[in-house]
């Protein structure tokens, strides 16, 4: 969960600019959280507390509403319908880190990936995307290997991770792009660490804070550690009350090393 929204945060700041290289520096005075990391918190806060998902998404949009949601989103949030709102973006499979994290099966992983998608994405390769990614955390988390992750989402979701940074640049800016997922996950995939990862993916251009937060949510849930300098560099652009959600998500749903849990309690 955390290293999705420091995904976010990085990558905020280098939405559409090609980097073409993993040598720059991380953050920006302009990096800051979006709506993503809202989203995300919203996901872990349902989790964590037991309510709906969609309580809780409503709940924290009117709580932080100008992250940068779509103005159509904000308006479904406002008016309390019943109906799914229906969005063409990536949004969910940005906001279900939590899931994969917290699941006790793969099965309930899948599930409640579809569930929360279904909200506001009800669109089966929206949904694929989303079970894809949650997926890949389930079994990051779990201590699969690489391949038998790569094995996985291949075999499940019909998606090619094979592809070179280079193609994947391609691809990101192809404006027929059905999802980022498989590109980050094949990020993930190729990555040495948390942060070669989120290097990797800004590397490639298009919708950095997107495929950063994707890469970042799998990439923390395999490697485990964080560099400090990262955590606290994000997490000081976060507010006290989401501090302490990731705090709390995490100390029951992910191990994390003694040094993350030192930097998280000082931040507080």
């Amino acid at each position: 969960m955390k290293g999705a929204i420091i995904g976010d945060i990085i990558g905020s700041a280098f939405v559409n600019d090609n980097k073409s290289s993993t040598d720059f520096q991380l953050f920006k005075p302009i990096s800051s959280f979006t709506h993503d990391t809202i989203l995300t918190l919203s996901t872990a806060d349902s989790i964590s507390n037991q309510i709906s998902f969609e309580e809780s998404l409503k709940k924290w949009v009117k709580k932080y509403p100008y992250a940068g949601y779509r103005s159509n989103f904000i308006d479904w949030v406002d008016s309390n319908s019943p109906k799914p709102y229906f969005s063409s973006g990536d949004g969910a499979a940005r906001r279900i880190s939590p899931i994969g994290l917290a699941a006790k099966t793969l099965e309930e992983a899948l599930i409640k990936a579809e569930e929360t998608t279904y909200l506001t994405h009800n669109n089966p390769e929206k949904i694929k995307a989303s079970k894809a990614v949650t997926a890949a955390i389930f079994l990051a988390k779990n201590g699969k290997n690489k391949q038998e992750i790569s094995d996985y989402i291949s075999e499940n979701f019909n998606y090619n991770l094979s592809h070179s940074l280079t193609e994947l640049h391609d691809q990101v800016i192809d404006p027929n792009l059905t999802s980022p997922a498989p590109i980050a996950i094949s990020i993930f995939i190729n990555s040495d660490n948390f942060e070669d990862a989120i290097r990797k993916a800004i590397s490639i251009g298009g919708p950095s804070n997107t495929i950063a937060s994707i890469t970042g949510g799998i990439a923390h849930a395999y490697y485990k550690h964080i560099p400090r300098s990262i955590i606290r560099r994000a997490l000081n652009r976060l507010t006290p009350e989401m501090q302490r959600i990731i705090d709390s998500f995490e100390d029951v749903y992910l191990q994390t090393t003694d040094e993350n849990k030192e930097i998280l309690i000082n931040l507080h």
